[in-house]
């Protein structure tokens, strides 16, 4: 509301008419509604439908596809989509049991459910997802999140209190997706979300100091607290270890680099699907064994139990329930906001749509169902989703057969990995942590001296890398829930609205900085919505663009008339809400306590039936009620001029078709002639001779002039 109370501030003080001065005209400043694409509201079954078993098994047929996507691409699944999406599995599959097993003990939980967590959600999601891409599954984010909450808990129940956490997090989540909550992804800003992750990354590279270097942390630290403990203890660090982790992350870091070359380069495009994680774990697991390295002081995940996980229902009481909701919640806001912005993403790059309610119904059912099978929370991997589509994924049965291949592992390879060192699982989420990082953003802020969001990427980054990820996802949720909060209350985007010189056009003064003021006339339109919270500012607002008049008059000596009349254009509003319907009916009633006359234009018939029921509309009398800018400002001008006279207008017939159309400024002969005896006929007892303060009368033009009265550009809400 600042900057455009500003412009309108320039606009009253140099326009206002003085002797031999010419009004100064401002830049042309544009103020825009956003635009956010919603998702398809419709009830999966309604009231008449279940009451009737017929309709509702046609509706559950019919609209079934839309919460199980399956249904449908799946007749069309070709040969080709098979070799693609058996290519992407085989690929992301080799990366995800490395990650798995390193992402559950980063989570403080037993390897085995890192890959249980990988294998019953992906089967759910590529059934229920919409997403073609995306690799659900353990992620770092959520473990580190998750690994916080263990913490305060004892070693034997943190597995319970996981499955405990996933099943909420699944509960939570599906209701979201199934009453309309899909808007939740657009709550945190980009910055504050890019804040919160490169804080995250940061997190995740010092967590695993002690696992790179073979030194113990004692008792709960903060990251910034380890590292500058791992610094001091340096010399406590086991060397083989040590030359171990460097030698991991050299060639992780290299193989992207060389895999980068290898396609760009040298026109090798298959190199993307080099399996180096696989590599690197296959090499260590051989050394290791060889060499025994973990008689030399090299920590190794040491047997791993698998099997097919025996299906649980976890255990809920109302203490859980009282502990973890609030962090489920967390978890879903957080999992969500990221696995919505990767999949719209990949469906914008690929030309499909996407329902964030639905997806999150996908994300709900596989948590509730997982949780059952040793799953802990999960939603989607922006690092394997990368590769994931890069491998040539087609489809979701992709991760089907992803799932397929983990279960397998689950089952007969965990003996496998006996003796993988927890350096290289270490050295993997390091190297993924830095992939997390985002610092090209905090470049483009500094280059575009966008000075807020860097303020709001810095709250969310020190707060979380500071305090820690529990208070940091809520400073950062509450940082962003205050400002989309503090927007809504201040109705910012309004038009004040004056008239184009030797016209009866009726211009936004920001906008059209030669559009001059009305005489005793302040026509205002409201662009928002009016509700509980942001009526108060629009009274505000009035009162201050009253105020700065009423300067500018004294300033300016001119002996302009002060304010008689507001016009209230309202055809951007389309509902307002009891606290809105009494706080305008309070306004009103001080604003004629004071004779300044309240007017309203282009009011939509649910408006009109609010104002009603209120007893508003009685207030205000239908004589103050217009379909156009034109019929309210004339009606009120005359009225002024001569108050001992009715000045009635045309009805509203004869402005219907105006109305239709803003920018046709031709109307039929026939329709002229009715309005120019309408007015002729209202206008003979007036004096030909009388002075008239009015611009309609003063710039000489005739009441048959019609032409495109409202032509102001209205950004109408649809």
């Amino acid at each position: 509301m600042g900057e455009h109370l500003k412009n309108t501030r320039e606009w009253i003080q140099h326009s206002v008419k003085s002797d031999g001065q010419e009004p100064v005209q401002t830049g042309d400043n544009r103020f825009f509604l956003g635009h956010q694409d919603e998702d398809e509201v419709q009830e999966f079954l309604t009231k008449e439908e279940l009451a009737n078993p017929v309709q509702a098994f046609k509706a559950v047929k019919t609209r079934l596809p839309m919460y199980v996507p399956i249904i449908n691409w799946i007749k069309s699944y070709s040969k080709q989509d098979l070799i693609g999406d058996l290519l992407s599995s085989i690929t992301v599959a080799i990366m995800l049991v490395p990650q798995g097993l390193a992402y559950a003990i980063l989570a403080g939980l037993p390897p085995v459910l890192g890959l249980y967590s990988g294998w019953l959600p992906l089967v759910i999601y590529s059934f229920m997802g919409s997403c073609k891409q995306l690799a659900v599954g353990p992620e770092a984010l959520l473990s580190v999140l998750l690994g916080s909450i263990l913490a305060n808990y004892p070693d034997e129940v943190v597995v319970s209190i996981s499955h405990s956490l996933a099943f909420l997090v699944g509960i939570i989540s599906f209701l979201f997706g199934v009453f309309q909550f899909g808007f939740l992804g657009s709550i945190l800003s980009r910055w504050v979300l890019s804040g919160f992750i490169n804080a995250v990354a940061f997190i995740i590279a010092i967590s695993q100091l002690d696992a790179l270097i073979g030194v113990i942390f004692h008792g709960h630290m903060g990251p910034y607290e380890k590292f500058i403990y791992a610094i001091r203890h340096i010399k406590e660090a086991e060397r083989a270890t040590i030359i171990l982790s460097i030698g991991c992350i050299v060639f992780l870091f290299g193989m992207k680099f060389f895999k980068q070359f290898l396609v760009k380069k040298m026109g090798w495009k298959n190199a993307k699907y080099i399996p180096d994680i696989m590599i690197v774990v296959i090499v260590c697991i051989v050394i290791t064994a060889i060499f025994r390295l973990d008689n030399k002081g090299v920590a190794i995940l040491g047997e791993v139990k698998g099997g097919f996980p025996t299906p649980s229902f976890p255990d809920l009481n109302y203490k859980t329930l009282q502990e973890l909701l609030p962090q489920a919640f967390l978890m879903v806001i957080v999992g969500f906001v990221e696995a919505t912005a990767v999949s719209k993403q990949l469906a914008t790059k690929h030309n499909y749509s996407i329902s964030s309610n639905r997806e999150l119904v996908a994300f709900g059912t596989a948590n509730i169902l997982g949780s059952m099978f040793g799953s802990y929370p999960v939603f989607s991997s922006i690092p394997r989703t990368a590769i994931q589509d890069m491998a040539g994924s087609r489809t979701c049965l992709s991760g089907f057969l992803t799932s397929c291949l983990l279960l397998i592992t689950c089952i007969f390879l965990t003996g496998l990995f006996k003796f993988l060192p927890k350096a290289t699982m270490a050295s993997i989420i390091f190297v993924a942590a830095f992939g997390l990082l985002e610092l090209h953003e905090v470049v483009f802020l500094w280059k575009t001296r966008s000075w807020g969001d860097l303020v709001q990427f810095m709250v969310a980054f020190l707060a979380t890398f500071i305090l820690e990820v529990e208070l940091g996802i809520l400073i950062s949720v509450g940082m962003c829930i205050f400002l989309v909060l503090k927007h809504s209350s201040s109705p910012h985007v309004y038009s004040v609205l004056g008239r184009v010189p030797g016209t009866n056009r009726f211009k936004d003064v920001a906008k059209f900085p030669e559009a001059e003021p009305i005489e005793g006339i302040l026509l205002i339109r409201i662009d928002e919505v009016l509700y509980f919270a942001n009526i108060s500012q629009f009274k505000q607002l009035l009162a201050e663009i009253e105020r700065m008049m009423d300067k500018s008059i004294n300033v300016t000596g001119s002996g302009s008339t002060p304010l008689q009349s507001i016009i209230i254009n309202v055809v951007n509003i389309p509902v307002m809400d009891a606290s809105a319907l009494l706080t305008i009916e309070e306004m009103v009633e001080a604003y004629h306590s004071r004779n300044i006359k309240i007017a309203f234009v282009q009011m939509s018939d649910k408006i009109k039936e609010s104002f009603k029921k209120s007893g508003l509309y009685a207030i205000i009398t239908p004589q103050y009620i217009f379909d156009s800018n034109y019929e309210a400002v004339t009606f009120l001008e005359n009225n002024a001029n001569h108050p001992d006279v009715h000045i009635s207008m045309p009805t509203n017939s004869a402005f219907e078709e105006d109305q239709d159309d803003d920018h046709n400024s031709n109307n039929s002969s026939s329709l002229k002639q009715q309005q120019t005896q309408q007015h002729n006929h209202h206008l003979s007892h007036l004096d030909e001779d009388s002075p008239t303060n009015g611009a309609i009368l003063a710039d000489g033009l005739k009441f048959d002039d019609y032409s495109d009265p409202d032509s102001d550009e209205f950004i109408t809400k649809k």
